[in-house]
């Protein structure tokens, strides 16, 4: 079951504090193989952090770092109902 999430997240010396997003829920028909997917994240903050990205504030590689909290967040929930579903198979 999807669920949301808050995280503070942090790109360089960016601090974007309570980010909302939802984990177990998006899981697009693209990128099947891409990190990330089945997690959504507010726009806004996406938004701001592209506006630090292209004005120098901060690098792609600090953007890219900034949704690690989220990541961490959606490998736990993959490893949950990976253990959730392995009780019920037959």
């Amino acid at each position: 079951m999807p669920y949301d999430v808050t995280r503070d997240i942090t790109a360089g010396s960016l601090v974007l504090p309570g980010v909302a997003g939802t984990v177990g829920a998006t899981y697009s028909e693209h990128r099947k193989d891409q990190p990330g997917r089945g997690a959504a994240v507010e726009l806004p903050a996406v938004l701001e952090l592209l506006g630090a990205l292209e004005a120098g504030q901060i690098t792609a590689a600090q953007a890219r770092a900034a949704f690690d909290p989220f990541l961490d967040r959606l490998e736990g929930y993959d490893r949950d109902m990976d253990n959730h579903l392995a009780r019920y198979e037959y």
